[in-house]
Formats: structure tokens, C-alpha cells, sequence
């Protein structure tokens, strides 16, 4: 067994930390090499509007938007995102007639963001995506396109006509439970 002196083995350990950061892609992107060579970018997933992924029929006025953050990589931090949502999935990756851009806003939130543009509508479905930036200011691709719809928010919207039982109630005699029924077209 060998000993190396307090100095030197300090000197040899600077040396090697310098020989690894060297290796790391410049310019601060998200980026880590694969085992095919090529650049692996950071990745948002599981994009969920209301706890939920694409869900039907939500009525909450401003959906809390949430994400996952995949790196390959320890220690990486949001420091900004940036979510915009239209009514159409084309619109959104033309980046036209959006209902809401964001823009960039500084947080590491990545969970019950709020929706904060306009007022939503009944029935209408609205696709969404998001993009945050490193610690370095880095910025990610947009994620994949997702997606919420509303459900009916106001008493106007719903339309419906009552299905009754055609029988004479008297409230002095015990009465079967009358079986409803109707045809829907």
C-alpha cells in the first residue's frame, strides 16, 4: 500500500474534478450524453390539470396545473416556467390565437400552478403545454400537448327535461317506488 502525502492527494483529487467537469456540455442546456452518443434533453411528463391527466367535465374557474420534471442528472431546479393554452391542439404548437400565454414566471412551483387568463366556458376543451428554464437559464422543450375540459359551469347550461312519474301522490298511503323510464333519441 502506497501513502500519498495530504498535499498531494488534495492535488491529485482537484485534478481528476477538473478532468469531469471538462467532459460536461457547455451553455448550461439540460443535456447528458446517452449510451447512443447523442444529446438527452430534459423532459416534462405526467402534465395534469385538477389532479388529473386530461380530465372531462372539471369546474374548477382557475385549474391548478401541475407537472414532472425528468433529468438525467442530480440536482437540476426549476427556476421559471412558462404555460400557454388554446382551444385548438394546432393552434397551441402554432402558437396562435392562444387563450392565455403566461409568459415567463419565476418560481420552482411545479404543482397547482393556477390557469390565470381569461374566463373559461362550459363545455369547451382547452389543450395545454408547458416549459421551464434550469438554474443556468436554460430553457426546455414545450412539453407534450395535453389537455382539460370544462364541465357545465353555470345554471343556464344545463338543459334538461325531468322525467316524472305519472301517478297521484297521496301522502297518507304507503305508495311502491314508481319505476322511471324514458326513451333518449
Amino acid at each position: 500500500m502506497v501513502m500519498i502525502s495530504g498535499t498531494l492527494s488534495h492535488s491529485i483529487i482537484a485534478l481528476l474534478l477538473v478532468i469531469c467537469l471538462s467532459s460536461v456540455p457547455s451553455a448550461g442546456r439540460f443535456a447528458a450524453v446517452s449510451a447512443e452518443g447523442a444529446d438527452t434533453v430534459l423532459k416534462l411528463t405526467a402534465l395534469r390539470a385538477e389532479y388529473k391527466e386530461n380530465p372531462l367535465g372539471i369546474d374548477a374557474r382557475e385549474p391548478r396545473l401541475s407537472w414532472q420534471i425528468q433529468a438525467n442528472g442530480r440536482g437540476m431546479l426549476q427556476s421559471a416556467y412558462q404555460v400557454r393554452v388554446a382551444r385548438s391542439e394546432r393552434d397551441l404548437h402554432d402558437a396562435r390565437n392562444l387563450v392565455w400565454d403566461s409568459g415567463r414566471i419565476s418560481s420552482h412551483e411545479s404543482a397547482h400552478c393556477p390557469y390565470k387568463g381569461p374566463a373559461l366556458q362550459s363545455g369547451q376543451r382547452y389543450y395545454w403545454q408547458v416549459r421551464v428554464w434550469d438554474m443556468n437559464g436554460a430553457a426546455s422543450d414545450w412539453s407534450d400537448t395535453s389537455y382539460w375540459e370544462m364541465g357545465l359551469l353555470n345554471a343556464a347550461d344545463w338543459q334538461a327535461s325531468w322525467i316524472e312519474p305519472d301517478l297521484s301522490e297521496d301522502p297518507k298511503k304507503s305508495n311502491a317506488a314508481p319505476m322511471l323510464r324514458t326513451k333518449f333519441i
